[in-house]
């Protein structure tokens, strides 16, 4: 599976979760799904200000934990 057919199949199992499991669910599904709707994105090369914002985020912070190398971004690997 590639990583865009991965961002697919996340974004539409969280939405697939916020019809089945109600209220309990909504907040966890929705902020994964903001966070994968912005991947997509940054992938797709049409991001916002606030998608490039937030994926940069989470990279600074795998460079920062040594994950990936300083000139590396982690959805380009």
């Amino acid at each position: 599976m590639n990583l865009e057919e991965f961002i697919e199949k996340k974004i539409n199992d969280y939405a697939q979760n916020i019809i089945d499991k109600g209220d309990k669910y909504d907040q966890l599904a929705v902020g994964e799904i903001i966070f994968y709707t912005s991947l997509r994105s940054v992938v797709k090369g049409n991001a916002t200000k606030q998608d490039i914002g937030l994926i940069d985020a989470v990279n600074d912070t795998l460079q920062a934990l040594e994950i990936i190398n300083s000139d590396e971004s982690f959805y380009k690997k």
